[in-house]
């Protein structure tokens, strides 16, 4: 099948403009135009006919690859997205962009913060999972730990899983954080099948050059063993979750006007503390 690139840059300019503005503060950098069609093409291919549990997605690929795949842009789409958020304007944003679309069927967002257990419902329920978390540029990869366990919690035995990470040659912590991510999948059984290195650029006012890289991994696994183990983050873990000595404070970024296309300043931050004691 050959790709309509200008039919899938148009419907990629929707998807954009219904996200919400990027909270700098919070890791949320957004993935640039042309890579994220390079990028949906990537997840439209490996995770065709897969159930995929996407643990964060400020930059709205779930949803740009189940508009793509519905408007039939692409060769292959998932059987279903499901979206976990901590900011409640990017899970209005995917919701009422499935319903304006009639993809409801689809994707479908929820509310949630890494900080704490995966609930149960998504507990090795899909087939496939997919994170783009913060890089842990100033803690080894920390933060990107407790997005790849949450999405490991959340597949299969025979599961995919795609990582988008930071990938440059000029800056070594990229390379460290790979070697720590590579180790927390070869423990839970994945292989790197695929490695797209330096696949993508962001809207980075402050570092415009720095590049990620694709990780498709696989793991092939018979059984697991089912027993809900999910647990909250421990006190240290969250101390330096965006850095060091930057610690998560933050359960949930609220919508006021439910509306998800709030300006930064606008929205509400419920702090950590009140809904999560561990």
């Amino acid at each position: 099948m050959s790709v309509d690139f200008r039919a899938c840059l148009y419907a990629l300019s929707d998807v954009i403009i219904n996200r919400p503005k990027p909270l700098r503060h919070f890791d949320q950098i957004y993935m640039k135009l042309p890579d994220m069609l390079l990028q949906a093409e990537l997840i439209s291919r490996w995770f065709d006919g897969k159930s995929v549990l996407f643990i964060g997605d400020g930059d709205a690929i779930g949803l740009a690859v189940t508009h793509l795949a519905a408007l039939e842009l692409l060769p292959g789409r998932p059987q279903h997205i499901t979206v976990l958020d901590f900011d409640e304007r990017v899970v209005n944003s995917v919701n009422r962009f499935a319903e304006d679309y009639g993809e409801s069927d689809w994707i479908r967002a929820s509310l949630y913060n890494v900080a704490d257990a995966l609930p149960k419902d998504f507990w090795h329920a899909a087939n496939a999972f997919y994170t783009n978390p913060p890089w842990g540029a100033s803690n080894n990869g920390s933060s990107v730990k407790a997005f790849i366990e949450r999405g490991i919690e959340g597949v299969q035995a025979d599961a995919l899983g795609c990582i988008v990470i930071g990938d440059h040659p000029s800056y070594q912590w990229t390379h460290e954080v790979q070697v720590a991510t590579q180790n927390i999948l070869l423990e839970a059984g994945f292989r790197v099948a695929e490695m797209l290195p330096e696949f993508h650029r962001y809207h980075l006012d402050d570092d415009p050059e720095l590049t990620s890289c694709s990780l498709i991994v696989q793991r092939q696994t018979d059984t697991l063993d089912d027993s809900y183990t999910s647990r909250p983050l421990s006190a240290e873990h969250k101390a330096n979750f965006y850095g060091s000595n930057s610690p998560l404070l933050v359960q949930y970024v609220r919508d006021p006007t439910n509306g998800g296309k709030l300006a930064s300043r606008d929205v509400t931050l419920e702090r950590l503390e009140t809904t999560n004691n561990d």
